[in-house]
């Protein structure tokens, strides 16, 4: 969508320059102007507008640039959103890529607010404080790699094949379900995600209940959940 945003606002930007050059009330430029050099810049003035248009609308509509992304090491928000944002609006896996891009964001301020209830209730270096941060940190850095999986997916999705294949209407197309297979995969580690977001927020509740002398237990249950979490996304990686 801000791609399209951008370009409508270049079209606009060179809407405005044509009138201003050649309206009559302002510059009036025109090719067949006497004066040689009023008519000059406005031929100048045209081309220049046309490259404008055709670059813009170039890279406005073109594919983004396939940069593959590494899952298995320690990813950085700075390397995934950029990738994903470029599908966001990408026929058949658009909405996949704009799900995952809202993970990242999400974990990102998940994860600054359980470190602020972290340090409220626990000493910054204590063991229960190292034992939260730590988990928290791994939250966060699984629901990048799965995001970076996810963009590595949608980059490598044949959507011009899935579009043949989808208009063929046959009932048995074994490409077709191997395009779907594909797009299931990547909706599963989507909702493996959201599972771990979900942990994240039940933490951060339970972190903010405690007071000054209670004990973790009832913490027990949201940590190994949010533990076993981070474990099974191994599967996907």
């Amino acid at each position: 969508m801000k791609r399209y945003l951008r370009l409508f606002a270049t079209y606009i930007l060179i809407a405005v320059a044509i009138v201003l050059l050649y309206a009559p009330w302002a510059l009036a430029l025109r090719p067949t102007d006497y004066n040689i050099l009023r008519a000059g810049l406005s031929i100048i003035a045209g081309v220049a507008l046309a490259g404008v248009f055709g670059t813009s609308t170039y890279f406005a509509l073109k594919d983004p640039d396939v940069k593959m992304l590494e899952p298995s090491k320690i990813m950085d928000d700075d390397e995934v959103v950029p990738v994903l944002e470029e599908y966001v609006d990408t026929p058949y896996v658009g909405g996949i890529a704009a799900d995952a891009l809202e993970q990242v964001h999400s974990a990102s301020r998940k994860r600054a607010r359980l470190r602020k209830v972290i340090s409220v209730q626990f000493s910054e270096g204590s063991l229960s404080w190292d034992r939260f941060v730590t988990l928290v940190d791994n939250a966060e850095r699984t629901v990048l790699r799965n995001a970076a999986l996810v963009a590595n997916n949608v980059q490598s999705f044949d959507r011009e094949g899935y579009a043949k294949e989808k208009s063929r209407r046959k009932e048995q197309n074994e490409q077709l379900a191997l395009y779907n297979e594909s797009l299931s995969r990547m909706q599963e580690v989507v909702e493996a995600n959201e599972r771990v977001l979900l942990e994240m927020g039940k933490l951060e509740l339970e972190l903010s209940k405690l007071e000054e002398d209670e004990t973790l237990e009832g913490n027990v249950q949201t940590v190994e959940e949010l533990q076993t979490l981070i474990d099974e996304t191994r599967y996907y990686r």
